[in-house]
């Protein structure tokens, strides 16, 4: 999950009622893409999502720095789940605390996050938009194509990593791709070694916070 700021851009305003009328701007400072799944849209595929949900907390229904970007997907299994003592992409470097691999999945990275504690907070942020939802996942539903646009993304990304080293694309074909494509963390992971990439990819992805 790409960790996000909105420090870096100075907002027309704090207050946005509706709360709609935000999505443009937020869309020019973090992206046209899933602030969750990383899933890339339309402005009309993608919703204002509220980290501390508006029904548990009206009073910040409106307020710039309680919104992120929400797909079709990851907003309404988020719903009104309170977001506490969990990882969250806006505070912590949530792409190292997981691993992605080419079968779209995402699951705790172990090897980093030695205790219980730690593991259970990187879960609870998966378990949060239902990040893991698959086949065999038992609230898996067939409308659900994040884990299956993730693989795909990974796919391709694997795909021309060697047309890479071996010189025949530059790293600007690859951040188009990334950016047409979606899903950051599935091309910073598979890029991982081409420092060159991975440094363009948290530069030229809006609002990236590494």
């Amino acid at each position: 999950m790409r960790p996000i700021t909105k420090s870096r851009f100075k907002p027309v305003s704090y207050v946005y009622n509706p709360h709609g009328d935000a999505k443009d701007e937020l869309i020019d400072t973090i992206g046209g893409y899933c602030s969750y799944c990383e899933r890339p849209g339309y402005s009309s595929a993608l919703d204002v999502e509220h980290i501390r949900d508006k029904d548990t907390h009206p009073q910040r229904k409106h307020l710039w720095r309680n919104f992120l970007i929400g797909c079709k997907n990851c907003n309404p299994v988020k719903s009104t789940k309170s977001i506490l003592n969990m990882y969250f992409p806006t505070v912590n470097n949530t792409f190292e605390i997981f691993i992605y691999d080419q079968l779209g999945q995402v699951t705790v990275n172990t090897a980093l996050l030695t205790t219980n504690a730690e593991r259970d907070r990187a879960q609870m942020l998966i378990d949060l938009v239902g990040l893991d939802r698959r086949p065999g996942h038992p609230q898996f539903s067939k409308k659900d194509k994040r884990w299956s646009d993730r693989k795909d993304a990974y796919l391709l990304a694997e795909k021309y990593l060697p047309k890479y080293k071996a010189g025949d694309i530059d790293v600007d074909t690859i951040i188009d791709l990334a950016k047409a494509k979606g899903f950051w963390s599935a091309w910073m992971t598979v890029f991982s070694t081409e420092h060159h990439v991975t440094s363009r990819l948290i530069q030229d992805f809006p609002g990236t916070r590494l």
